[in-house]
Formats: structure tokens, sequence, C-alpha cells
């Protein structure tokens, strides 16, 4: 019987995943930060014999862009370091392994989505630690598989689009980066593409479809919730290059992932993201 495992399980897609697991019928257990650390090599042994997972999917990462370039050791302690504790573990004890990763581990340089084979490339140190955790996952199991994803929005952790619906209650105005460009990516729809990758090995990206620039999801955001009578504060949305920020991180300027690879695995083709962050505003404000 499938009993999964879920590192990590009180982020964005952890949670996502458990709510998924529990909907289809699969038994499935959620360990914190708290109850399993994944820098903690011994603490995961000791859980791993606890739980006695057929599958473990590590959806535990550091997330903070700008945080990683002020404090690298700790980016690379749980991204990279940490990524090969928990493959090392299911190596151990004979589990299938799932890899959570992402778009940063490009450099942003391309003209068409990325796929799996594209030469990574990443320009930032939270990049970096991620891309050199997928190495390490692979090096210690080749029969893991790593889903690389972007821009994931979800009800739970802080996340753009949660940002931006906050913002348009508070502020009449908004200015918004228009060059850079990716695919958002609803959790409840990564959670579920998870669920169809229990069994794959090696590298596949995953995201909703639709590129679309930071300018361009407020827009289309602003205008749907508008459509659905929810009331907003704010009245105009500015389009600003990225330059007039001045993030302490580089991003990638274009980062959207080919998911074409995940089609012909699943059969499934990821729905468009104003469709999934439409379903998304339903649930939040209740329409």
């Amino acid at each position: 019987m499938m009993n999964v495992w879920v590192i990590g399980s009180q982020g964005l897609l952890g949670s996502a995943l458990l709510d998924c697991c529990l909907q289809k019928g699969i038994q499935a257990v959620g360990t914190s930060h708290g109850e399993a650390d994944i820098c903690n090599l011994e603490q995961l042994r000791d859980k791993v014999n606890e739980i006695k997972p057929t599958h473990i999917i590590n959806c535990a990462a550091y997330t903070n862009v700008d945080g990683a370039e002020k404090d690298s050791k700790s980016a690379f302690a749980v991204n990279c370091e940490g990524a090969a504790n928990a493959a090392s573990v299911a190596k151990e004890y004979g589990a299938r392994f799932i890899h959570i990763s992402t778009d940063f581990v490009f450099d942003g340089k391309g003209d068409r989505p990325y796929r799996e084979e594209d030469t990574c490339a990443p320009i930032n140190e939270y990049g970096k630690s991620k891309w050199e955790g997928e190495k390490k996952v692979l090096e210690i199991m080749p029969t893991a598989c790593i889903i690389r994803t972007s821009w994931v929005f979800g009800s739970r952790g802080k996340n753009f689009i949660c940002s931006l619906l906050g913002w348009f209650q508070e502020r009449e105005q908004l200015q918004m980066v228009s060059d850079h460009k990716g695919k958002p990516t609803y959790s409840v729809d990564l959670a579920e593409a998870v669920t169809r990758l229990f069994n794959a090995e090696g590298i596949v990206h995953f995201a909703n479809s639709g590129e679309v620039s930071r300018y361009q999801i407020a827009m289309d955001l602003w205008e749907a919730m508008k459509q659905k009578g929810i009331e907003i504060k704010c009245q105009s949305i500015q389009p600003v290059p990225s330059s007039q920020f001045q993030a302490i991180a580089e991003r990638p300027s274009y980062s959207a992932l080919d998911t074409s690879k995940y089609v012909s695995m699943t059969s499934f083709k990821p729905r468009p993201w104003l469709e999934a962050a439409s379903e998304f505003l339903d649930g939040t404000f209740k329409v």
C-alpha cells in the first residue's frame, strides 16, 4: 500500500499535497521543520523508520530569494545539503523520491520556454543552491524525480499573487514589473501533478499554461476581481521596468518552463494560469 511522506508539509505545496492525497484516498503523513529538520540527517532517519513511507516528497526549501544573497550558507544548507539528506534517507529505506526545484536554475536569457535538458546557469544564490541540490539528489539517487516549477501561488505561505490581492485592497495605485516573464503555477494544480508523477524518474517541468509578466498578472487579476464584484481600492496599475526596483538578487528576465514532457508522460495538459487563479479567487473571497 502506498504511504507518502511529505517533508515540509506546512508550506504552500506541502499543505496542498496533503489535501490532494486525502481527496484521492492516498495515505500520507506530513512533517514540519520542527518535526523533521531536513538539515538533520539522523532526525530524518528516525522519522523514516517511524513513518515507513513508500514515497518521500521533499517540499522543504529556503525560498527567500533576496535573503539567500545575504545568507547563502542557510540557502545551501537547506536547498543543497538538506535535499541530499532527504535523498540519502530515501535510498537507504528503499522509498521513491521526488524533489521540488525551480525555474531559477536558468539564467533567463532564453527566448523560448526552457526544456528539461537545457543548460542550467543560475544568476543568484537561491538558484545556485537549488541547482546544486538537484545535482546532489541525482548523484545519490539516479532514480529520483525532480519537478521544476515556477511562480507558485496558493492559500498558504508567502507568494506574489497573495501579496497582490492585499495591495489591491490597500493601495489606490500600483507599479508592476513588465519586463520579466514566466508562468504562474497554482499550488493545487502542482500538487495534482506531483501525484501523477509518483513513479516517475528524471527531471520534469510543471507550470500552468500562459506566459505573463508581473504587470500582466496584476492587470488580469484586477479585471477578474472587478468582474466578480470583489471590492478593491486600487484604481490604476502602471508597467515599469525591473531596473526601477532595487532588488538585492537579480531575477531571470524570462523563465517560462516547457511542460510538453509532463504532458507526454501523463496525458494531462496544464490548464491556463488565469483559470486556476479565478478558482483561487472564488475560494479566497467566497464568491
